[in-house]
């Protein structure tokens, strides 16, 4: 059974993980097409996201490293309650998933 999310509401979306802490912002939504489905592979959350969306490296303004965005596989993000979404697992199992 799939389930279509309007993505446009995502954008911006406070994450939790499953321990209820606050992990980042949705800031992009990668996809691609399977036939006439758009299916989305990934979330980046966070300010590392928002500024790679906008081709910015925090380490080229000021000289910093550089802010890692959050990458989340699309099966570890539960859309069920669309204005609230939230990891299926806590930050740091993610963490260990996506090295």
């Amino acid at each position: 059974m799939s389930k279509s999310v309007r993505v446009e509401f995502l954008f911006g979306r406070r994450v939790r993980d499953a321990r209820n802490k606050v992990v980042g912002r949705i800031e992009c939504i990668f996809a691609k097409w399977d036939g006439q489905d758009c299916v989305v592979e990934r979330y980046d959350l966070g300010p590392g996201a928002m500024l790679e969306r906008f081709g910015v490296s925090a380490a080229s303004l000021v000289g910093w490293p550089a802010a890692e965005p959050l990458r989340v596989p699309w099966d570890q993000l539960d859309l069920s309650d669309p204005e609230r979404p939230c990891l299926r697992c806590t930050l740091e199992e993610l963490k260990k998933m996506t090295r």
